[in-house]
This record gives structure tokens, sequence and C-alpha cells, in this order.
């Protein structure tokens, strides 16, 4: 079975190497050499998503995915990884980044583990994607026309170890550019149209938060101004909108324009919106058969299985869209994104033997 110590070591040197997103060369690299080593063909894409494949002849039945990411969220550095009582922390001065090198880690220990044992498996193809926390880029930017896959596993969630997510939203990624007129602020502020009231005046008239129990807007990030004596003559507000629900999220960043609109208009402004989906939502049924696999041996590991869905978007957006269908584990990952994330050793072990058995169950399915 998977070794616990192994697997904890190798999150520890996987936290230490730095990777916030757009800067994943060298951790990319380091997954390469690991995944060779267990005698996967590799490949890595332009943008650098790395894709292994065990090799021809290795299993039978339908090819799995199972998917991870590399990068880090933010601009993170010199993650200092602590053991305290069963838990895995930071120093507290940045984040973990078990988000996601938690579920790295146990692909990788699943398959040292298929290799040292020589357990039965189907055909594994793993992508460890780049840029996830800008909004799916990696994935966005995969040829998945190439990949092999049925069906999938994506390890990039929190929760009790049995919580699954079989539904996640929409994303409209929305950048509103507030137009107005420069001036000098104590000469002449009558001549100027500022710029930051404006955008002030939009964002006080939108939506924001939580809109229902599948729906949620935010903002994000406003640049603007040069001066503390020169009016603002340009502001920029960039945000989002979410929803499991495609017919609530279309009005609903419609009405964040609007707002943004009627407030330039009162205020001899101009508005240039920039709307784009990021991803797509999906929903799996239930009888879907990687949605019965991990059920059913989650149960059987004597986890309470609970299948949800989630306000965040995955990598598994992406391949669901391309036909392959995923469900997202928890790999016992919590407060992620904060100085707070942690993760219990005990869950990442048991979200590895979780993979472990689904890998093998799935096996066994195929050939039987």
């Amino acid at each position: 079975m998977i070794q616990p110590d192994r697997l904890v070591q190798t999150f520890l040197d996987l936290v230490r190497i730095d990777s916030p997103s757009n800067f994943e060369a060298e951790i990319g690299q380091h997954l390469q050499a690991r995944l060779q080593a267990l005698g996967l063909e590799t490949e890595m894409d332009a943008v650098g998503n790395l894709v292994g494949r065990t090799p021809a002849g290795q299993g039978s039945g339908d090819w799995l995915l199972l998917s991870t990411h590399m990068d880090t969220v933010g601009t993170d550095r010199g993650i200092k990884p602590m053991i305290r009582d069963g838990v895995i922390t930071s120093d507290g001065t940045t984040i973990l980044g078990a988000d996601d090198k938690s579920g790295v880690a146990a692909v990788l220990e699943v398959l040292t583990t298929l290799a040292e044992q020589d357990l039965p498996h189907p055909p594994l193809e793993v992508v460890i994607t780049v840029g996830e926390e800008l909004g799916l880029y990696g994935a966005r930017n995969l040829d998945t026309s190439r990949l092999r896959s049925r069906h999938g596993i994506v390890l990039d969630s929190g929760g009790p170890i049995g919580h699954m997510v079989i539904s996640a939203p929409s994303q409209d990624n929305i950048r509103l550019i507030v137009h107005g007129v420069s001036a000098h602020a104590g000469a002449e502020p009558e001549k100027g149209i500022n710029a930051i009231r404006v955008a002030a005046e939009g964002i006080a008239a939108m939506p924001l938060g939580r809109i229902d129990a599948e729906t949620t807007c935010n903002v994000g990030i406003i640049e603007g101004g040069t001066a503390r004596n020169i009016v603002p003559d340009r502001v920029t507000v960039i945000g989002e909108a979410r929803s499991r629900d495609n017919a609530k999220l279309e009005p609903l960043t419609a009405r964040i324009v609007q707002a943004f609109q009627a407030a330039a208009g009162r205020n001899g402004a101009r508005l240039e919106a920039i709307v784009a989906r990021t991803y797509t939502t999906y929903r799996l049924d239930e009888s879907e058969p990687i949605v019965q696999t991990l059920a059913g041996e989650a149960r059987r590991l004597g986890h309470e299985v609970k299948l949800r869905g989630s306000g965040g978007g995955t990598d598994g957006n992406i391949y669901t869209a391309a036909g392959i269908p995923c469900i997202v584990i928890s790999t016992g990952m919590a407060e992620v994104h904060t100085p707070h994330e942690h993760i219990a050793i005990a869950d990442m072990v048991a979200c590895t033997e979780l993979l472990l058995a689904a890998v093998g169950r799935l096996a066994v399915t195929r050939n039987s």
C-alpha cells in the first residue's frame, strides 16, 4: 500500500519549490523528471502544461485522467512548511501551497505504489497544469483533442475526504474601464471627471457577494490614478460573476455592466466593458461510472460520501466540456489562499488511499 512518510516528504519537497502562477518552470522540470523516473512518457506543451502517460501495454481498458495543477496562488515565495500535531502549515507568513501540491503529491505516491507493487490499473494519463489560479489558464490552452482519457479524477478540492464535486459554475471575467477627464485637483477640479468616483458609484450600485446558493460576484482589483493632486481620468475595475446556472449568470453580468454604464452616464464619463466567459458550468449525473466508482470506494473505506456542487471552477470544467467527465475529490486542504492554509496528514493519506483504491477498482471493472 502507500507509504505515508514518503507521501509527506514528497509534499514538503514540493511546497519548498517556489511556483506562483507564471513562474512554474522550476517545478515543471522537477515534476517531469519525477514522472519520467516512474516510467511515464512525458511531454510539455508551449505554455508549460505537463502531460505524462503510462507506456503502451501497461493497463487495459479506458484511459483514466489524473489531474492536478503545479502553480500556487498569489506571489508568495520561500514557503517554510511546518508539522505540528499531525497538521502541516506554513510558518504563518505565506500560504502553504496545499492547493494543489497535496494533489500532486497524492498522484506521485499512487504512481510510485503502482510501480513498486505491480498493481493492476487502467492506462493512466497525468496532466499537471500551469496557471490554474489565473482562471484555468493552463487547461484552457491545453490541446484537449490530444488527450486519450474517457473520464478523469481531479484532485483540487477541500472538505472531508468523501466529499466530491460533481457540479461547478461558469465564470464571467469582467473588466470595466472608466474613462474620465484629468485636471489639477487643487486649481481646476471642476474641469475634471473623477474616474475613481464613477467607479465607486458603479460598485455601490452593482450586486456583490453571494447572490444565491449557486451564484456569486466579486470585485477583486481596482487600478487607477497617477497622483493625489490630479483628478484621475482612468480607472480599471476587475471582477467576476459565477453561477452553476447560466440563466442566472447572464443577467447578473449584464446588471454589473449596466450599473457602471449608468454611473458613467450620470457623470459624463465613458465606459469600456470587456466580458469573457472563462469556463463553463457542468453537472455530472450520479450514475456516471467515474462518480459511482469514487463514491463506492469512499464508502468501502469508511468515508461519508457527499456529492455536491462547488462555487469554484477547476481544470475539470475544461476537461468535462471537452467530453472527459471529471469528478473533483478533496485532498483535505483547508483555508486555502490564506496564511492559515493547512492540511492534516491523516486527510492527505486518506485521499491518496482513496485514489489508489479507485484506480485499482477501475482496472478490475474494465477487465472483468
